[in-house]
């Protein structure tokens, strides 16, 4: 009679492996991958008040309230609408600041279908190959 044999072991470490893990990484980590950036008229009026010149300001209107699924895709429209690539560098940290994250409505459902989905696909796997149920 073994308190803890080789086979309640394997299932733990399948356990924690194969469910708690992608779990946890999936729950916190969905919502920032279900987010788009944009900036702001308030971003760019703290941009006016950290004494930014207008010639970097100016440009960014066109760009305001545009979501944009990626930063560095947002970034990138950024350094192509400012003139000089010498302000561009020298306030990129300060823009950069105030661009604003917005999720993404529902994103718990979008959670639990996903997570469902690969419950179902683990457990159609488990099925496949160990018929017999004993993993």
């Amino acid at each position: 009679m073994d308190i803890i044999n080789w086979g309640d072991f394997r299932r733990g470490t399948l356990a924690i492996l194969l469910v708690i893990i992608p779990t946890l990484l999936l729950s916190n980590f969905i919502e920032p991958v279900l987010q788009s950036h944009q900036i702001t008229g308030p971003g760019l009026w703290q941009l006016k008040l950290s004494k930014v010149p207008d010639t970097v300001i100016e440009p960014l209107h066109v760009l305001r309230l545009k979501p944009y699924f990626f930063k560095f895709r947002l970034m990138n429209e950024i350094e192509l609408r400012i003139a000089d690539p010498a302000l561009f560098k020298k306030y990129k940290k300060k823009i950069e600041s105030q661009i604003t994250s917005i999720s993404m409505p529902a994103v718990e459902y979008i959670f639990l279908v996903t997570l469902a989905a690969y419950y179902w696909i683990l457990w159609f796997l488990t099925r496949k190959y160990f018929p017999d149920g004993k993993v």
